[in-house]
């Protein structure tokens, strides 16, 4: 209302001339933001809809669509029964079964794994010592580095034949370590190397921790309070808001994890298929008929899947502490 008032003209007519010469600054720099999420998310999302629900032949030429020949044909939930459908029917439910499971251990694992091994990080990084800044920036070097380009950096590392980490080893005279090349220690060398990526996360902690009043901590101290007292009854309760939004786009982040992945695919195989992974391949690797309408409603699987998992922890999000409580 108080946006209609200013710029109402005399008649009661909204004045959109003046509003845009007021804002035109605010807009353009708007502008990109909203061409991008229009043009990279909006119309991708509106597009796979409609593969989903089709057959699509990307191969068909322009000539042959002239004489009658559709690249979207058989309109349908035919893509979706094929999902649901049990491998030996010839459908593929085993298949995404199996990249769920995998894709799911990896998420909740790592999940655990990273939030308590980078909340003990950044309670570290939070004291006040002599050259704990540099320590900060040095361990937080390795996010600076494209997903892509870090796995298949470890990729070359942790090669059974030539592989740095393998050459250490023997140097030693203990034996090689399987690393990708084995299903049984795939995850935890996944594991292993996502320690050198939590430098994300403690810098979101250290913002978190610094945030809780001082004041508080005096008091504690006051009361004979221990390091250990402190920090189970002050400094965790406090940064709930930042472990909530950790955990929300960790599972997301999971779930949707392919660039960290996709180049090991060659190496160790299924243990990798991830559910995105899944969804490329079908799209671009396995070269099945209509793979790109399958992917396109897998995606869509995966999208409910998201969205019900993300419904559920906003539901049970009783336990955030939010600093307008106090």
């Amino acid at each position: 209302m108080l946006v209609h008032k200013r710029y109402r003209k005399a008649d009661g007519t909204f004045d959109f001339k003046a509003f845009f010469k007021k804002n035109a600054g605010c807009w353009l720099y708007v502008t990109p933001v909203l061409l991008g999420i229009i043009f990279f998310t909006i119309v991708p999302m509106a597009t796979s809809i409609v593969f989903a629900f089709h057959d699509y032949d990307p191969t068909i030429p322009s000539y042959l669509q002239a004489a009658g020949m559709k690249q979207l044909s058989n309109p349908g939930i035919q893509n979706f029964k094929k999902i649901f459908t049990p491998n030996e029917d010839g459908g593929m439910l085993g298949t995404v079964l199996y990249s769920l499971f995998v894709t799911f251990r990896y998420t909740i694992i790592s999940l655990a794994v990273s939030i308590l091994g980078s909340y003990c990080v950044a309670l570290f990084l939070n004291q006040k010592t002599k050259g704990i800044q540099a320590f900060r920036i040095i361990y937080y070097l390795p996010n600076l580095i494209p997903g892509v380009a870090g796995t298949l950096l470890w990729k070359e590392i942790t090669a059974v034949d030539g592989g740095y980490l393998n050459m250490i080893l023997e140097s030693i005279g203990m034996q090689s370590y399987t690393f990708y090349n084995d299903a049984r220690t795939v995850l935890p060398t996944m594991l292993f190397i996502g320690m050198f990526g939590w430098g994300g996360s403690c810098i979101m902690w250290l913002a978190q921790m610094q945030n809780v009043p001082k004041e508080m901590y005096e008091s504690a101290e006051l009361d004979g309070a221990t390091y250990w007292q402190k920090t189970f009854r002050i400094t965790v309760p406090m940064t709930t808001a930042m472990l909530f939004y950790v955990v929300v786009t960790s599972i997301i982040g999971g779930l949707q994890a392919f660039g960290n992945v996709y180049p090991l695919i060659d190496v160790a195989g299924r243990e990798v298929q991830f559910i995105v992974v899944l969804i490329y391949q079908y799209a671009y690797d396995f070269k099945v008929a209509n793979g790109m309408s399958i992917a396109c409603a897998l995606s869509w699987v995966l999208f409910v899947i998201i969205a019900i998992l993300t419904a559920f922890i906003f539901k049970t999000s009783k336990w955030v502490y939010y600093g307008e409580e106090m």
